[in-house]
This record gives C-alpha cells, structure tokens and sequence, in this order.
C-alpha cells in the first residue's frame, strides 16, 4: 500500500508536539513495509516558484510554497492588520489544487492522510479526492472552527460565542470538506465532540484514536530508579516542557508556584516561544527556577527521567498533548488543566492530578500536597498508561484503515470498469 502524508510543517521545522508526532509516524509506517511520502511547504526563500524533492531518512517529501503574503510557520511573528488577508488567500488557493493533484497524481497513492493544514488551503481536498484518493483527515487542532485554532479570546478566556465572522469560516470549512474526507480521526472524545456541535463531523465518518509517541530503546531512561536523586531525595523536580505562549498557562504556573511556598519544590520550564521573557520576570525572585530553553535528543530525555512530576497548565482546549504519553513513558506522573482533552488522559492519583484551569489556587493546592513517596507509587501506573500510546500500536490501528479504504476504492474501480463482453 502507498500512503501520502499532508502536513503543513516537516522536520526540519518544528512548532510544537504535532511536527514531532508526524515524524515519527512517517518513519512508523515505513517501517511496518508500506510506501510512503510526505507533501509539505516550505519558506519562499527557497525559491517563490517549483516543487522541491528530496529524501529525509530515506523518505521522499515535496516541499513548495503556497502563494500567499507570508509562509504560515513565520505567522505567529507577523502583524495581526496581515492576519485576514493571509487567511482569504488560504481559504481556497488555486496554486496549492494544481500543485497537490499534479502530485498526487505523479505518485498514485492509495490513501492520502491531511494532518495540520494550516498554511496549505481548502483547495487541497479538491485536489485530494479530484485525484480520486481516499482522504483521511486528522484533526490535530481546532483550525475548522477556529482561524486562530485555539478557541481563545484576546483576554484568553474561551471563545464560546459563535460570532458572525466565525460562521462563516465554520460555514466555508465544512463546505470544503464535505464528501471529501472519507474518515476524520480525532485523538480524543472532547474534540471529536466539539467538531460535532459545530457541524464538521455531521456529514462524515469519524473515529476517536489516540496518537501515539516512540518509545526509546534504553530501558534505563524509561525507568525510574530511585538512585538517580541522590543527594536530592528530598527535592520534589516540577518540569513544563513545550511552547512559552501564554494560552499554555504559565502564568498560572508561576502563581501556584510562589504560592506553594515550599523549599523543597524545583521547578524546570523548557521549550521556547515570544512569552519566554513575561514568565522569567515573574519568576525573577524564585531562586528554584531553572529555564532551559529548547530541547531536544539526550537533553529532553534527561529532563524527563530527572523529574517526579510534569505539569501541563494549558487554559486552552488542548486536544491531546503528546508530553503527557511522553511524561509516562518515564513513569513521571502529570499534573494537568481539566480542559479539552486532558482529563481524558489522566487517572486521578493514579496517573497524576488534575486541578481547575486559569486557577493558581487549584494547582497551588496539589503543589502543597504531593510528596515524592506518593509521586513515586504512581511510577508503575504511568508507565503502564504509556504502554496505550505506543507507535507501533497507533500504526497498526491507522494500517487498519488505510487497508480498510483502500479495498473500498478498489472495489468502486471494479464496479465502474466495463464487463467484458463475449
């Protein structure tokens, strides 16, 4: 079977857990023996016009431009006036439907998978099933009801109003991908039920898998032993890792953690984004802060088997955090927002803890409470809970239906093709 891969950003660019999930599901899949190739963009630096072809960890990806004011990955540090216009020229970009279906019809893929779409247009389910693909779309985000993808006001309290403007992109959205997605995919309940109410799922198939994250191959850093603290039994690590952006709630996080008031807390935050500098300010007189900036390879997994607890203080609705796996592939328990589709990825005082979102106070209260003897019986559960999100078993559940679409597009062409006449 040949699968192709739609994403927005591939390695080397990377904004945050998606990019990093994509990957790795690239990889997993050809492993399993199956063709593949991924179809991405690219900066305009590299040439405003063309196709770029070239092979990464012996995967072909195609990379090109979309022709619009800005490149998407550069959006987060553009001028909000940009904004609207950027997101006219998306909604149906003739540019992308050419260069997508000359692809695809290039490579002849059976199944053809859309991840973050954000950058690319709606143009490319056109040119998804006008190639007579069948499509599969994951809905990694909140992009089909959102334009900023995270269902949050300028105050960062959650949009809950249906405002005019925002059903008509809801309007255009559900309208370009009807009967043009033959099976949606959402990581978690929560999403899939929130697409529902706002009409996106109500024409399609869908089903809820959660993604999946590698596991290492050195037993040792997925174990944590007790002879790693040391000196510091008595310290208590706190680690957030991922994007410094304020609607990831580290203002909240910084809060709870004055307000904990204990000696024997540490708190490492690691990851990058433009509100890096806002928290070290509010942090400036806490000498148990550490910052470590971006992280990647032996550093990040460092980080991750050197904690006792990981907290994710997201005020967003986050749809499936891949840190929280990642947390438990460690035996690091988390201390999670009970938002989006967070709660669904956490036992309570089995797995971690979970408090009210935007409350310091609520988080403040478990910060006071744990210690590393309860943390560590909580080790075997979270590593157990990690065994669910493995990769290999997020492929064979996807293998599953590919396999499942493509004998239903193979049994189409048989039905349509001329009987033999005698």
């Amino acid at each position: 079977m040949k699968i192709c891969l739609v994403t927005n950003i591939y390695e080397p660019y990377q904004l945050g857990g998606t990019e990093v999930y994509v990957k790795a599901l690239t990889e997993g899949i050809r492993s399993s023996g199956h063709d593949i190739f991924v179809i991405t963009t690219r900066p305009p630096a590299q040439g405003f016009r063309g196709v770029i072809n070239e092979t990464i960890n012996g995967i072909p990806v195609y990379r090109f431009y979309p022709w619009n004011i800005y490149w998407g990955y550069r959006a987060q540090k553009k001028p909000l006036f940009l904004k609207p216009l950027w997101h006219f020229v998306e909604q149906w970009n003739p540019q992308v439907y050419v260069t997508l279906r000359s692809i695809l019809e290039k490579e002849l893929p059976d199944v053809v998978h859309i991840h973050n779409m954000g950058g690319f247009s709606n143009s490319i389910f056109w040119a998804c099933k006008g190639s007579g693909r069948k499509v599969v779309y994951t809905l990694h985000d909140y992009i089909s009801i959102c334009p900023k993808s995270i269902l949050l006001k300028g105050n960062l309290e959650i949009c809950k109003q249906n405002r005019l403007p925002c059903k008509v992109y809801q309007m255009i959205k559900r309208w370009s991908s009807k009967g043009k997605v033959d099976l949606f995919i959402s990581p978690s309940s929560f999403n899939a039920e929130l697409h529902k109410k706002h009409g996106l799922l109500k024409n399609g198939q869908y089903a809820v898998i959660p993604l999946g994250i590698e596991m290492t191959s050195d037993g040792t850093r997925q174990q944590k032993g007790l002879a790693k603290f040391g000196a510091q039994d008595h310290v208590i690590n706190l680690l957030y890792l991922g994007q410094v952006v304020p609607h990831k709630g580290l203002s909240v996080l910084a809060k709870a953690f004055k307000a904990a008031k204990r000696d024997d807390l540490r708190l490492h935050i690691a990851g990058y984004g433009d509100y890096v500098g806002q928290i070290q300010d509010e942090l400036k007189d806490c000498s148990n802060v550490t910052f470590h900036g971006h992280v990647t390879g032996e550093t990040k997994e460092s980080l991750f088997s050197e904690s006792d607890a990981f907290v994710l203080p997201s005020i967003c609705y986050d749809n499936a955090p891949l840190t929280i796996p990642e947390a438990y592939k460690y035996g690091v328990p988390v201390i999670g927002s009970h938002i989006g589709g967070i709660p669904e990825m956490i036992q309570e005082n089995k797995t971690g803890f979970l408090f009210e979102p935007g409350n310091a106070s609520s988080l403040a209260s478990i910060l006071r409470r744990i210690s590393l003897e309860q943390l560590r019986r909580m080790t075997p559960d979270c590593q157990k809970a990690a065994q669910t999100y493995t990769m290999e078993n997020h492929v064979e559940k996807l293998l599953t239906v590919y396999n499942s679409l493509a004998k239903l597009n193979l049994e189409k062409k048989r039905n349509l093709s001329p009987k033999a006449t005698g």
